[in-house]
């Protein structure tokens, strides 16, 4: 295996020789603080240029739909790129780490071309795992604040404010950016460049993809439309359903961190018990 690692590095280094200084604006904004990342990148564009890109249309349909879900649509064919890279910057780690590990085997066998397979495969789809749930967690987080901001937005319409200065209001207040304040800062930022009201809303709705929001979105849009005074009412009711939904939320969190304990707890229990028996039994056997 000592020939195919000393191989894998010569291809290697003449792939990061070859490709120098060509993907530089890239590997500056995509990989800021992880310098082996920032070393290999260049190499991993390379292959997922010549190897990858647009030769496995539906896993990228695939992909892209799920980025979309997580960076609300936004550069799409950039994330799609750099999410491939990150792909292939693990695969050649994890294939330098199985092909060091055979090199050092007197005689790899049968197990350890199970092991290097396995290790390769968890490890290509592990980004696409990761990625999973970073959405599943987005989409927590948007579905915990948007009770919070609605309650906001109910306060301030009653108080007068129409719905573009109740936004505006809560997004100059709020200074901790979690990704639901981040959509609505954007949201703010196209409605004050011009964009028209309902398109900026019906974005918002489409970028969060949370069906308490397209409903929200729903009323706001229809209330611009017909201007009628049910606006106030309809968003007090959904801002009671939200609420309830968050406290279903913590409590659901509440029991999946429980059952996470339970483990842990087993092993400590099992560690105290043999350290409190494994004296008697010793001493039971010199009797």
């Amino acid at each position: 295996m000592l020939p195919a690692f000393i191989t894998e590095t010569i291809v290697l280094g003449f792939i990061c020789l070859y490709v120098k200084g060509k993907y530089e604006d890239f590997t500056e904004t995509g990989f800021k603080k992880r310098h082996i990342y920032k070393v290999l990148a260049p190499a991993a564009l390379f292959i997922t240029d010549k190897l990858i890109a647009g030769r496995f249309i539906a896993y990228e349909r695939k992909l892209s739909i799920k980025l979309a879900e997580l960076y609300g649509g936004r550069d799409i064919k950039h994330m799609l790129k750099l999410h491939f890279v990150h792909k292939v910057i693990h695969m050649i780690i994890a294939l330098f780490s199985v092909t060091l590990l055979g090199a050092l085997m007197e005689k790899p066998d049968i197990s350890y071309a199970i092991f290097a397979l396995s290790a390769l495969g968890i490890v290509f789809y592990a980004s696409d795992r990761e990625l999973d749930e970073k959405i599943k967690k987005r989409n927590f987080n948007i579905r915990y604040d948007f009770p919070d901001f609605l309650n906001k937005m109910v306060l301030l319409i009653n108080a007068g404010m129409t719905v573009p200065r109740a936004w505006e209001k809560i997004v100059r207040d709020r200074k901790n950016i979690t990704p639901l304040y981040e959509e609505l800062r954007t949201t703010y930022i196209e409605i004050k460049n011009g964009k028209p009201e309902m398109e900026a809303y019906e974005d918002f709705a489409r970028r969060c993809r949370v069906k308490e929001i397209t409903k929200f979105i729903t009323a706001v849009i229809q209330n611009l439309k017909k201007g009628n005074s049910d606006l106030v009412p309809l968003l007090k009711l959904q801002s009671n359903e939200c609420w309830q939904l968050r406290k279903n939320m913590a409590k659901r969190l509440g029991e999946e961190a429980s059952t996470k304990l339970v483990l842990p707890l087993m092993i400590m229990f099992v560690g105290i018990l043999i350290i409190v028996i494994l004296p008697a039994v010793m001493q039971l056997r010199y009797l």
